[in-house]
């Protein structure tokens, strides 16, 4: 079964970078920068060069105009993608009230820059 079949949401592709910080780590390296490659109110898929382990909790740090927003994710799945990138798929669950809305206004804000470029 392919990951997208396993999805309990339809995830919408996104173009955007995100930061991605493991606390309570071990790990000498715990902050990364990587690429967002698709989201949903469930979860988001990111692409980095320095990935958490799966199971880890991150902080992961998304951005829409001016507000930054911490959310509290959990790694379901790390993947070699080629050379030196990972997937990464973090999972929203431990996100709160605030933070879904959040991420309700995120995915509107693509919905609608999507239709702009379709009527383009």
């Amino acid at each position: 079964m392919r990951n997208d079949e396993r999805r309990r949401a339809p995830r919408v592709r996104v173009a955007a970078i995100a930061t991605l910080e493991t606390r309570g780590s071990l790990d000498a390296n715990n902050q990364a920068v990587g690429s967002v490659r698709d989201l949903s109110r469930l979860g988001i898929g990111v692409e980095t060069g320095q990935p958490p382990r799966p199971g880890q909790t991150v902080i992961l740090r998304l951005a829409l105009d001016e507000t930054i927003r911490e959310l509290r994710t959990h790694v379901t799945r790390v993947q070699q993608r080629r050379s030196h990138f990972f997937d990464v798929g973090l999972d929203f669950s431990a996100c709160g009230g605030d933070d879904l809305l959040f991420l309700d206004e995120v995915l509107a804000a693509v919905e609608r820059l999507s239709l702009i470029h379709i009527s383009e």
